[in-house]
């Protein structure tokens, strides 16, 4: 006599040969036969609202976004990352600043970055769960290519979380001088004592290697679709703020499996996966920017063990933010005759040079 499970899985295959027609809540929501489903990668569009959320009924049988998920393509991602050299040569690293509320995912983006490169899982000690905060401080984490290896040309920027107004978290106007390049690493935020020319360490004249070259919103995908009002406005002014900069920005939408159980058995859904896109929409809306910005990822969190599929994510992301950073330094630092070095054929001005810009008039 066959177990129920197997019962469960003839049952639907039976259904189908007949025609097409609506699996009924039942069958679906059990566990072992929803796994089996996927394992087989059966994927049958559902006509029923009331199982949209059910963990089969959220795919779509299109991704509206297409990613190589093979060891060809994690190699391929991996292998762009390591040998990326900014498009003005007068850049040595591209310093990307990460900011979110609590419990988006910041610290844990970087340690899963690292995690991709070294091919295991990091357990470092700046990765917590405090409600307010782990990360107190201005802190660079340098991307390597392996462990001992080479620093590749990213560098990872961590600071204090937003808070939901000026009196919590990140303030605009300190959030404003790390970008700048005012701030000196390792500088402790405090509400009561904003970055200012008597800050100690403080810089005056940040050069170009300095400053912040893209920022990046972090936000969680549990949490977006109730997004505060008052952190809403904190996350548009902020936006605003940046793009009066020509600062290239996106959003990274994070813990994608916890909101969609296709994506939770697979990361490769997460491009077909209807509840993913109406909540990357949703974050899209929350910061003020285009859904084309917004780049789902898993962090490494419950792992002990890297994986190809969730690498691919995490490095697609960086690949999509450094591509950023090159399309806003070809309008500033354009490699022309004019600007090119008579010894190496190279520009070798800083964007102030080559073409005026607020963002780095400072």
């Amino acid at each position: 006599m066959p177990s129920r499970p197997v019962l469960y899985a003839q049952l639907f295959l039976c259904t189908v040969n007949v025609g097409w027609v609506t699996v009924s809540f039942v069958f679906v929501e059990h566990f072992t036969f929803r796994r089996l489903l996927f394992r087989h990668m059966w994927i049958w569009p559902f006509h029923s609202d009331s199982i949209i959320d059910s963990g089969v009924g959220d795919v779509l049988l299109n991704p509206w976004r297409e990613l190589s998920w093979t060891e060809k393509g994690r190699g391929s991602l991996r292998k762009n990352l390591v040998s990326f050299k900014p498009a003005c040569q007068s850049l040595n690293q591209v310093r990307v600043l990460l900011m979110g509320p609590p419990g988006s995912g910041k610290s844990s983006f970087i340690n899963s970055v690292r995690s991709v490169m070294f091919g295991r899982v990091l357990l470092l000690p700046f990765i917590g769960t405090a409600t307010k905060g782990f990360i107190k401080k201005l802190k660079s984490y340098d991307i390597r290519s392996e462990r001992g290896g080479k620093p590749t040309a990213l560098t990872l920027c961590d600071v204090l979380a937003l808070g939901d107004g000026e009196t919590t978290g990140l303030t605009l106007p300190d959030a404003l001088a790390v970008i700048k390049g005012h701030a000196p690493e390792g500088h402790k935020f405090q509400s009561d004592a904003p970055i200012k020319a008597e800050t100690s360490g403080y810089r005056p004249n940040p050069s170009v290697n300095d400053q912040i070259h893209c920022a990046v919103f972090v936000l969680n995908a549990c949490q977006v679709m109730t997004t505060s009002e008052d952190l809403t406005e904190t996350l548009r002014t902020l936006q605003a703020e940046i793009s009066d900069l020509d600062i290239p920005q996106v959003v990274l939408l994070t813990h994608v499996d916890q909101v969609c159980h296709a994506v939770q058995e697979d990361v490769k859904f997460v491009y077909s996966s209807r509840i993913l896109q109406e909540k990357m929409q949703k974050a899209a809306e929350v910061v003020g920017l285009p859904v084309s910005y917004v780049l789902p990822v898993k962090n490494y969190s419950s792992e002990l063990s890297v994986s190809c599929n969730t690498d691919i994510l995490l490095l697609s992301a960086v690949h999509h933010i450094l591509q950023a950073v090159d399309d806003t330094f070809e309008d500033y630092c354009p490699p022309t005759p004019a600007d090119a070095s008579p010894v190496t054929g190279i520009c070798s001005a800083s964007p102030v040079q080559c073409q005026s810009s607020p963002v780095f008039n400072v």
